[in-house]
C-alpha cells in the first residue's frame, strides 16, 4: 500500500480549515468543488477531490500521483501561487508561515450568514468597505472609503479569514465585465461583523 505524501495530508488539512468543515460526505464534496471554482475558476470534479480525500476507496493506493493541474488548483485554493510555492513553504517553527495565517486568525464563512447581515472590512493604510451579504455568496459595496470600490458594486466571497489577503470574485464595478480583485495584498485584511456576535 502507498503511504500517502505528506504534502497531501498537509493541503487537505488546510482546505478544510479555509473551507470551514470537514471535508468527509458526498455533500461536502460538492460543496468544496464550488468554493474551489469560485475562488480560482479552476473547476475540479466531485470525483477527483474524493479520490484524493480517499472517499472513493479506503486503500491508500487508490489515490496515487494526484495531477498537478489538481495540486496546483488547492494550493492556489488556500492561497499559493501554485503546487510549488506550497511544497517550498517555510514549514519551521510550527509552520508560522502557512498554518498560523489560516489556524491563528478569526474567520467567517457564508454559511453563518443570512441575506441582508453586514460586514465592515479594512486594510492597509486606510481603506475599508461595509458590505451587504445577498445570499448564495454574493455582496453588495454599500460603503467604501480610500477604496477602488464604488457603492453598488457586487462581487462573490464564501470566506474572509483575518490577515489574509480577501479575493473577490465576479466583480461587477461601475458597469465594467466581471472580474478579480484582491483586497489587503500587504498584510491581509481585518473586518467586523457588527450585527454577529465576535469569536
Amino acid at each position: 500500500m502507498r503511504k500517502d505524501k505528506p504534502e497531501y495530508d498537509d493541503i487537505r488539512r488546510i482546505v478544510e480549515e479555509v473551507t470551514g468543515r470537514k471535508i468527509q460526505t458526498p455533500k461536502d464534496f460538492d460543496f468544496l468543488a464550488l468554493r474551489i471554482y469560485d475562488r480560482t475558476n479552476t473547476p475540479l470534479s466531485v470525483s477527483t477531490l474524493k479520490r484524493f480525500w480517499g472517499y472513493v476507496a479506503k486503500d491508500d493506493e487508490a489515490r496515487g500521483e494526484m495531477r498537478i493541474s489538481t495540486l496546483n488548483a488547492l494550493a492556489a485554493y488556500v492561497g499559493f501561487v501554485n503546487w510549488e510555492t506550497f511544497c517550498n513553504r517555510d514549514v519551521s517553527d510550527d509552520a508560522k508561515e502557512t498554518s498560523n495565517l489560516f489556524y491563528g486568525h478569526k474567520q467567517m464563512t457564508t454559511d453563518r450568514l443570512q441575506p441582508g447581515e453586514t460586514m465592515i472590512v479594512m486594510w492597509k493604510p486606510n481603506r475599508s468597505i461595509a458590505l451587504r451579504y445577498s445570499g448564495n455568496d454574493v455582496w453588495m459595496v454599500t460603503e467604501s472609503k480610500n477604496s477602488k470600490l464604488s457603492v453598488g458594486d457586487t462581487f462573490k466571497c464564501h470566506v474572509f479569514i483575518e490577515h489574509q489577503p480577501l479575493v473577490l470574485v465576479d466583480l461587477v464595478h461601475e458597469g465594467m465585465p466581471p472580474c478579480g480583485y484582491v483586497c489587503g495584498k500587504d498584510g491581509g485584511i481585518v473586518f467586523q461583523t457588527p450585527n454577529l456576535p465576535q469569536h
